[in-house]
């Protein structure tokens, strides 16, 4: 039996089943039965549905992890055989992990429960270069990103949390670029003082967690943040099952930037991707003082900003196929499901640098958090 986790959603105390990633006792994760009903605080707070209306994020992702389970009801049809890079196909997932994360990106939307993912019309091709998450082989993981742009993907949304480099891992992030493939990878590592790759790379979005609360305190990062995104009390899906589950972890940040991308390609077919990373950056909730923040980079990652802001330099607004509006009420909701959506992104948490203890506290500028001066690590920068 396995433990059970609880979480505070919109209100509603949820119980929902803590996944087992790494097979136990050689079983794999078992279907999942509990339907979570109320939307989850990640959802709300990105809001994609309203630009649902113009893109739904018709793109194909590459998913580097476990596999994807092409039998979760909530994926029919959106995975493809894929790529294991061991040998044999990537639609199964015994781990349940890069399922998970590929339900965060994609999962259709279901009646009785409001979680879906955040592009809806994603295509997924699963690449599978482990069946435990914790123990990735650089050289395995690279032969995966190059597998991924192989597939014809636009974005290689990047699972697993490695923490050594490779020639062969360089290599297939140039191969990336070249092919104008956008890489997306967790910034974060396992120990203090280890670089995270490929998310050290340039060109590669590298992304940070955040909470419900702000950026975990245990949260440890190997590389300078280009952007955040939810990563704690997730609700997703297993491998198989109607029900739901729940997870936290900081590589799942990267389900949040990949489905945004998505929803910006499908939008703007024409863009190259370091376009896309741009308009991700320059829509991201940016917090205050000098950008990019060591801890969320330039932002948490805002999809409905990203589709529907007009830049410098774009001449017209985005087309839509039906009317949406994108003004938020004017009228103050002081309930629950408003105050999550306003103030869950309030960043709070310590670092220890030199000079002492610098407390980090954000507030977004339309959600109401604002962040402390940076604390002192410098990364290379993204060109907006």
């Amino acid at each position: 039996m396995r433990a059970a986790a609880v979480v505070a959603v919109t209100g509603v105390l949820l119980a929902l089943p803590v996944p087992a990633y790494a097979q136990q006792a050689g079983q794999c994760a078992p279907p999942e039965a509990t339907v979570a009903q109320p939307e989850p605080w990640a959802q709300q707070r990105l809001s994609p549905a309203r630009v649902w209306p113009m893109t739904k994020g018709a793109v194909r992702i590459a998913v580097v992890d476990t596999g994807v389970s092409a039998e979760a009801p909530t994926l029919a049809g959106a995975v493809s055989e894929g790529v294991d890079v061991s040998g044999g196909t990537a639609n199964t997932d015994c781990a349940g992990h890069g399922t998970f994360l590929a339900g965060l990106i994609a999962s259709r939307p279901m009646e009785k429960t409001a979680f879906a993912g955040i592009a809806p019309a994603a295509q997924i091709v699963p690449v599978r270069v482990t069946n435990d998450p914790a123990r990735v082989d650089p050289v395995v993981l690279a032969a995966g990103v190059r597998a991924a742009v192989d597939s014809g993907a636009r974005i290689v949304a990047i699972g697993v949390v490695n923490t050594v480099d490779a020639p062969e891992l360089q290599a297939a992030v140039e191969l990336a670029r070249s092919r104008d493939v956008l890489v997306i990878a967790p910034a974060a590592v396992r120990q203090a003082k280890q670089r995270a790759y490929p998310a050290s790379a340039d060109g590669v979005v590298a992304v940070a967690p955040v909470g419900p609360d702000g950026p975990p305190k245990s949260s440890l990062l190997g590389a300078q943040p280009t952007v955040a995104a939810p990563a704690e009390q997730l609700v997703g899906i297993g491998p198989a099952g109607l029900g739901h589950r729940l997870a936290s972890g900081p590589e799942l940040a990267v389900a949040f930037v990949a489905a945004s991308a998505a929803l910006v390609w499908e939008q703007y077919p024409e863009l190259p991707a370091i376009e896309v990373t741009k308009r991700l950056v320059a829509t991201a909730d940016r917090p205050s003082g000098q950008v990019p923040h060591p801890v969320v980079g330039y932002g948490i990652v805002d999809p409905v900003a990203a589709v529907s802001t007009l830049l410098t330099g774009q001449t017209k607004p985005p087309a839509s196929r039906e009317h949406i509006s994108m003004v938020l009420p004017a009228a103050e909701d002081t309930g629950p499901a408003r105050a999550a959506m306003w103030f869950v992104a309030v960043l709070a948490g310590a670092a220890v640098v030199a000079a002492g203890t610098a407390a980090v506290v954000t507030r977004a500028r339309r959600r109401g958090w604002r962040a402390a001066a940076p604390l002192g690590r410098r990364g290379r920068d993204i060109p907006t």
